[in-house]
């Protein structure tokens, strides 16, 4: 009888222990799922907000500069050719509208 008593003393003190080691691994997970899903939101949220883009560039140099609509149409060229600054504007159907250049392209 004697045994019995301690056989049963010995498994409600291992589940005791069990059930502690239970709570803390369901805590420890609760933390590390917490702070993965902060982590997830503060990347996605980051990735929403336009970065702004900062340039303090004193000299741009270039033989062309083509200016483009939303759409991806050129609206505009300015370029040096033959040693002659040009300027041109186009309508939406690429038609020349307005030149600087000697020989307008109308």
């Amino acid at each position: 009888m004697e045994m019995a008593q301690t056989d049963f003393d010995e498994l409600l003190a291992r589940i005791k222990k069990l059930e502690g080691q239970n709570r803390f691994r369901r805590k420890a997970g609760l933390l590390i799922a917490l702070a993965l899903g902060l982590l997830l939101t503060a990347t996605v949220t980051a990735q929403e907000k336009p970065q702004k883009l900062s340039l303090h560039v004193m000299t741009i140099e270039a033989r062309t500069f083509i200016l483009k609509d939303a759409s991806g149409t050129v609206r505009g060229r300015m370029t040096v050719d033959d040693g002659e600054a040009e300027l041109e504007l186009y309508d939406t159907t690429g038609k020349v509208t307005w030149s600087t250049g000697l020989a307008a392209h109308y």
